[in-house]
């Protein structure tokens, strides 16, 4: 016989066989094993990847409703400021009797311009969550998440000249006050929102006031300093305007 009896009269060819498959059993056992942990692990990657991507069309949608918001405001800023540049020049150059002439509410409109600031409050709520909370990556598109950084960088570069505007239009109203104002109007004091209302104490500027505010020197040098750092002002929007521009076409590409 070629098999030889073991100590418990098995043949040793026959414990060699269950050896042999016991350790294909178990090599078969630990590949179902790593097999599982691959597929565990490419199914989390799989749904991060999923979250990733509804996580990006989420931040996408919110962008782009905060960015047109954020177009409509400075698109409105810069066209109040370069009307009111036109006003102003009217006012400098029109005689008593073109003024005396003028409707109520040009004069209102014009009396206005004076003293009329706007400054952009951006919306940035999608933004700052991305940006400050370090969640840009969810992103894919590399310019996209450059350019939002670079609008924070503008945001901040126009803040700065917010102060200098501040100072002159509060030295504006303590004249303005000296010469019998404020004054106001329905038709033309208005906010974001709509008209202000509740001010009906306050009477509508005349022909007569703007005349005496244009006599008064020192109200025109402010009115003048007022608006060329409003100049300033709207050069730095158009630059923040630029970049929105930017953002939108490039939500409008991503994939």
């Amino acid at each position: 016989m070629s098999d030889r009896l073991n100590l418990d009269g098995r043949k040793e060819g026959v414990i060699h066989d269950e050896k042999s498959r016991y350790r294909r059993r178990l090599i078969g056992e630990g590949l179902v094993i790593v097999a599982s942990i691959l597929l565990a692990f490419a199914i989390d990657a799989a749904w991060a990847q999923r979250q990733l991507r509804t996580e990006e069309r989420v931040a996408l949608g919110a962008l782009e409703a905060e960015f047109s918001a954020n177009l409509e405001q400075v698109d409105r800023i810069i066209d109040t400021y370069l009307s009111d540049r036109e006003r102003v020049a009217a006012l400098h150059h029109s005689t008593p009797a073109e003024l005396r002439a003028l409707s109520q509410r040009e004069i209102s409109e014009m009396m206005l311009a004076t003293t009329n600031m706007w400054t952009f409050d951006p919306a940035l709520g999608a933004t700052d969550a991305l940006v400050g909370a370090g969640r840009l990556g969810v992103l894919r598109d590399p310019s996209l998440r450059q350019a939002l950084s670079s609008f924070s960088n503008l945001v901040a570069d126009a803040a700065e000249d917010v102060p200098p505007l501040r100072s002159f239009i509060e030295d504006i109203w303590r004249l303005e006050a000296a010469h019998g104002g404020p004054w106001t109007d329905p038709e033309t004091e208005r906010s974001w929102a709509g008209p202000i209302e509740g001010f009906s104490f306050l009477p509508r500027a005349t022909a007569g006031d703007l005349i005496q505010v244009r006599e008064d020197r020192r109200y025109m040098s402010l009115v003048g300093r007022f608006h060329l750092n409003a100049a300033y002002y709207v050069g730095e929007l158009q630059r923040l305007r630029d970049q929105i521009v930017t953002v939108l076409e490039l939500i409008g590409h991503a994939p």
